[in-house]
């Protein structure tokens, strides 16, 4: 009975059909180690499914005659034992992939297929794009967004590769979803920043304003963020590793244009700095990232990195600060100022 509706609710999370109440007993379901196979497994061959051609119609009584042909050959067959658990299993994703693919399939193409689907790729500077329902996307450099040119009638649905900071036009019926790699964000409409580059450890999520889900693709959790909720997930555990409060919305500054710190650790500061202005900060004197606090209230736009190598070199009694290349920095001594 578990497994039935396990594979119900895979299937309705997969057509966007899925309940907050429906999402919950999901995520309790995916508790169990075999579930989290059998939905992975599931998935994955509703993932493979999209490569379908747009035209393709399935054969669903041929389909269904040759599996109880098969289903009964296995029952009368003598000479070679299936092992109860491996038959077991080999059914229910049988079944399911069934339901998925014939129930679900033409859901999403017909959703999605037929959009005129279009590309924005930022290289080093960042773009601004406002999308058929009003929602304004901020694209930062090195990223890349897919989105089509009118959304379809039941969601709105963009791909994302990289970062980028979204301003949501409200629609309670129709969601704005975000493919980010392994990661689904879902809202109504809300403003927040996503950053999820494919050469990168961790994945962040941060929420200027409003309420978003976010979830993975393959089901095991969902989260649900707030103003000034910052989700950092780990992508080669594929779990979530910390949801903290960024009040100064530090993560955005790239966007904003402003940093503020106030005696904040140094390394999470330099952090900040590489995001906002896409260089490389390094440091000979390695005890300042580690020991030393700083305190920093910057309008990016307007003052610049020189501003703020200013100040640090005044700060820490840095004695050289080298250009090595257009996107990297040396700062050469300095020590902490207790």
């Amino acid at each position: 009975m578990k497994e039935e509706k396990l594979i119900e609710l895979i299937h309705k999370k997969s057509t966007n059909a899925l309940t907050s109440d429906e999402r919950q007993v999901l995520n309790t379901l995916l508790e169990n180690k075999e579930n989290q196979l059998l939905a992975q497994q599931i998935e994955a061959t509703w993932e493979k499914s999209f490569n379908y051609q747009n035209d393709f119609t399935p054969n669903v009584e041929l389909g269904l005659s040759k599996l109880k042909t098969r289903m009964n050959a296995e029952k009368t067959t003598s000479s070679k034992v299936v092992p109860l658990r491996n038959r077991r299993s080999w059914l229910r994703i049988a079944a399911a992939a069934a339901i998925l693919i014939v129930g679900g399939l033409f859901t999403f193409n017909q959703l999605n297929s037929d959009l005129d689907w279009e590309k924005i790729a930022a290289t080093h500077l960042t773009k601004d794009l406002t999308l058929a329902d009003g929602s304004k996307v901020a694209i930062n450099s090195a990223s890349e967004l897919e989105y089509p040119a009118e959304f379809s009638s039941e969601e709105r649905r963009v791909k994302l590769k990289g970062e980028a900071f979204f301003d949501v036009a409200k629609n309670p019926d129709k969601p704005f979803i975000i493919e980010a790699g392994d990661l689904r964000i879902r809202v109504l409409g809300t403003s927040f920043n996503v950053r999820n580059f494919g050469n990168e450890g961790l994945a962040e999520i941060t929420v200027r304003s409003g309420r978003v889900e976010v979830s993975h693709k393959n089901g095991g959790f969902t989260k649900i963020l707030e103003a000034n909720d910052q989700l950092t997930f780990d992508k080669r555990r594929k779990k979530v590793r910390t949801v903290s409060k960024d009040n100064n919305l530090n993560a955005l500054g790239w966007w904003s244009g402003k940093l503020v710190f106030t005696k904040e650790k140094m390394s999470k500061i330099k952090q900040a700095i590489e995001r906002t202005y896409q260089v490389k900060l390094e440091f000979t004197q390695s005890e300042i990232l580690e020991k030393c606090s700083y305190t920093i209230s910057n309008d990016v736009k307007a003052e610049g990195l020189d501003a703020i190598l200013d100040g640090l070199e005044v700060a820490f009694a840095i004695e050289e600060i080298r250009k090595v290349s257009d996107q990297k920095y040396q700062l050469i001594g300095g020590k902490c100022n207790f």
